[in-house]
C-alpha cells in the first residue's frame, strides 16, 4: 500500500484494498461508473450500496457462477473485485433455481420489472414531498438514515432486475447467433421498440428548443453564456414563459448527476442547468435545418420491423414461436437498460445527494462547515455521529464537534485533490487467463485483451473495440474527459470519451458517432448510439490517449474499428 493508502483508509477503513491480503481475487478499476477519485460520502453511501446489492441480488436470483463483485478503494479510485464460485455442486444447485427464475422473467418481464420500479417511484415521490431544511435536528437525523436506506434498497432492486434482464438478453443472443445473426445485427431488432425515460427526456428538450424559436429567443440562447441567458429571461414576458417551461422540465427530468453517477459529490441539472442550455444550443441550428427528433425514431422503427420480418422468414414455425417469445422479453429488457437508470442510477442517487446537502446546510448554519458541500468530505458514519450529537443536545453538539469536523474536512479535501495526480492501475490482484463473467464482458467490456493489456495509454492510429452501434462515418474528433467540457461539443463532431452515462445522453442528437474507452455491448454509450442511429465503437480503452481534438477519424460501428486518418 502506498502513502496514498492513508486517504483510502480515511475515507473507509472497511473498504480499502489491502495488499497482499486482497491479491487472491481479480480487481478491476471501475471507470465506467466512477472515472474520478471517489468522495468519502460517495464511497460510504452509493458505493457501499452498490457492493451490498451485488451480493443481495446474486443470492436472491441464485446467479450460478458468482455471489457478486466486491467494491473497494485504492489510491482514491473504485475497484470491482470479481470472485467466482468454484464448487461445481454449488454452481449446479444455484443453476436449477436461477433457470426457474429466468423462465418466469422471460414470460413475465413487464410485470416483474413494473412491480419493482413502482416501488422505487413511490419512495422517490415521498422523498420529494419532504422539505428537509424545515425538519428539527432529530427529524433530520432520521430522515438522513431513511433516505440512505432507500438508496440501498433501490440498488438491491437495480441488481435483482439487472441480473435477470441480462440473462434474458443472453438467451436472445444465443438463439440469434445459432441462426447466424451477429450481435450488431440482432440489436437492430431491439432498438427503439419502447420509449425510455432517456429518450423521453430528449423529446422534452426538443420541445424546449422549439418553444425558444417560437418565442423568438433562439438567437439569445445560442449567443449568450448559460448563466447570463437565464438571468436575462426574467426581464421579458417571452423569457419568463420559457423559463417556466424549463423549470417544469427540471423538476421532473433534472435529477441527473452530471458526472460519475455513483458519487453523490457531483451536482444535478436541477442545481445547475448549464448542461441543458449547452445542449439546446446545438438543437437550435439543427431545428432551423429541418431536423425533427421524431424522424430518427421513425427510421429506427422501419429498420427494426424490416429486420424482424426478414429474420422470421428463415425460421420454422416452432422456431418462430420461440423467437417471438424471446424477442418480446429482449425488447423489454432493452428498454430497462436505459429506463432504470432514470429512476435508480440518477433518481435515487440525486435524492440521496439532496438529503446530504440538507445536512450540509444545517452544519454550515451551526458553524461546523465553511460551505454546505464540504459535507461530502465526511463519510456517512461521520455525518450520522455529528447529527446524533446535535439531536441530543444542540449547543453541546456544536461545541463538541467544532474541534473534530473542520480539521477532518480540510485534511480530506487536500488529500482528495492530491490523489487526482496519482496513477491507479487498471487491474490488481489475481488476473485470470480469460474473463468468464458475462456481465463483466457485456457491461464493463472486460475482455481478455483488456485484462492482459498492451497498455491502456499506448497510442495507436488504429483502435479496436466492440461494434456498439452499426454504421460507418468519418468526422472530426472532439475528446471530452469531463462533464464540464460538454459546452465544447459542437454539432456534427465525433465524440471521444472515457465513458458515457445517462447525463451524457443529450449530446447524442448533436454528434455523428461515439468512441469510448470503457464499456461493452450493454453499456450506455452503445445503447444510446443505437437509439439515435449513429455508429459507436465502445471499450477501446486507449481512445482518449490515441485520438486528439481535431483529428479526422473513421468510425466503423459494423466491425468495431476506429482509424485516425
Amino acid at each position: 500500500m502506498s502513502d496514498r493508502g492513508v486517504l483510502d483508509r480515511s475515507i473507509s477503513s472497511l473498504r480499502t484494498i489491502r495488499l497482499p491480503e486482497d491479491e487472491d481475487i481479480f480487481w478491476f478499476r471501475d471507470d465506467l461508473h466512477q472515472p474520478y477519485p471517489i468522495s468519502p460520502m460517495g464511497m460510504t453511501t452509493v458505493q457501499k450500496h452498490h457492493a451490498w446489492a451485488y451480493h443481495h441480488a446474486s443470492n436472491k436470483v441464485k446467479l450460478p457462477g458468482t455471489k457478486g463483485a466486491h467494491v473497494k478503494i485504492y489510491k482514491g479510485r473504485v475497484y470491482l473485485g470479481f470472485q467466482i464460485i468454484t464448487d461445481e455442486n454449488e454452481i449446479n444447485e444455484r443453476l436449477v433455481e436461477f433457470n426457474k427464475n429466468l423462465e418466469y422473467c422471460t414470460d413475465n418481464w413487464n410485470d416483474f420489472y413494473a412491480g419493482y420500479i413502482e416501488e422505487v417511484k413511490s419512495e422517490l415521490n415521498v422523498v420529494d414531498c419532504i422539505q428537509a431544511d424545515q425538519l428539527k435536528d432529530s427529524q433530520l437525523l432520521e430522515y438522513m438514515k431513511w433516505v440512505n436506506e432507500m438508496n440501498r434498497r433501490n440498488w438491491e432492486i437495480h441488481f435483482t432486475t439487472m441480473y435477470m434482464a441480462d440473462a434474458i438478453y443472453f438467451g436472445f443472443e444465443e438463439f440469434c447467433k445459432q441462426k447466424g445473426l451477429e450481435e450488431k445485427e440482432f440489436t437492430v431488432m431491439l432498438r427503439g421498440a419502447l420509449d425510455t425515460m432517456a429518450t423521453k427526456t430528449d423529446h422534452e428538450m426538443f420541445k424546449l428548443a422549439q418553444l425558444a424559436e417560437e418565442l423568438g429567443i433562439g438567437d439569445k440562447l445560442i449567443q449568450e453564456e448559460p448563466a447570463s441567458f437565464l438571468v436575462g429571461l426574467k426581464n421579458t414576458p417571452e423569457g419568463s414563459k420559457w423559463l417556466s417551461s424549463l423549470n417544469d422540465f427540471l423538476r421532473y427530468y433534472g435529477n441527473r448527476i452530471t458526472a460519475g453517477h455513483l458519487d453523490v459529490y457531483f451536482p444535478t441539472w436541477r442545481e445547475d442547468p448549464t448542461p441543458v442550455i449547452v445542449t439546446l444550443k446545438g438543437y437550435i441550428p439543427k431545428l432551423r435545418d429541418g431536423w425533427n427528433i421524431a424522424d430518427t425514431k421513425n427510421k429506427l422503427a422501419l429498420e427494426r420491423e424490416e429486420k424482424i420480418q426478414s429474420f422470421i422468414t428463415k425460421l420454422t414455425e416452432e422456431e418462430q414461436q420461440t423467437f417471438s417469445r424471446l424477442l418480446k422479453a429482449a425488447q423489454g429488457v432493452y428498454f430497462f437498460q436505459e429506463d432504470h437508470g432514470f429512476y435508480i442510477d440518477a433518481g435515487s442517487t440525486s435524492r440521496l445527494r439532496y438529503a446530504v446537502l440538507s445536512c450540509g446546510r444545517r452544519l454550515q448554519r451551526y458553524g461546523l462547515l465553511k460551505n454546505a458541500d464540504d459535507v461530502f468530505f465526511l463519510n456517512y458514519n461521520d455525518l450520522i455521529d455529528v447529527l446524533t450529537d446535535l439531536a441530543r443536545e444542540r449547543e453541546i453538539g456544536i461545541y463538541h464537534n467544532m474541534r473534530l469536523v473542520p480539521s477532518l474536512v480540510k485534511e480530506r479535501k487536500r488529500d482528495w485533490e492530491n490523489v487526482k495526480n496519482e496513477e491507479a492501475p487498471l487491474t490488481l490482484g489475481t488476473v485470470p487467463e480469460t474473463m468468464t463473467d458475462p456481465i463483466g464482458v457485456k457491461v464493463f467490456g472486460i475482455i481478455d485483451d483488456i485484462i492482459h493489456p498492451k497498455g491502456e495509454k499506448e497510442k495507436t492510429n488504429k483502435l479496436e473495440g466492440f461494434p456498439g452501434a452499426p454504421g460507418v462515418v468519418e468526422g472530426i474528433a472532439r475528446v471530452v474527459n469531463h462533464f464540464d467540457e460538454f459546452a465544447s461539443v459542437q454539432t456534427g463532431v465525433v465524440l471521444v470519451c472515457p465513458f458515457t452515462s445517462t447525463a451524457w445522453t443529450p449530446l447524442f442528437p448533436k454528434i455523428t458517432a461515439v468512441i469510448t474507452d470503457t464499456g461493452g455491448m450493454l453499456t450506455h454509450a452503445a445503447i444510446a448510439a443505437r437509439e439515435y442511429g449513429i455508429p459507436a465503437v465502445v471499450g477501446c480503452w486507449n481512445a482518449t490517449h490515441s485520438i486528439k481534438d481535431g483529428d479526422r477519424v473513421r468510425v466503423d460501428g459494423d466491425n468495431g474499428i476506429v482509424e485516425i486518418l
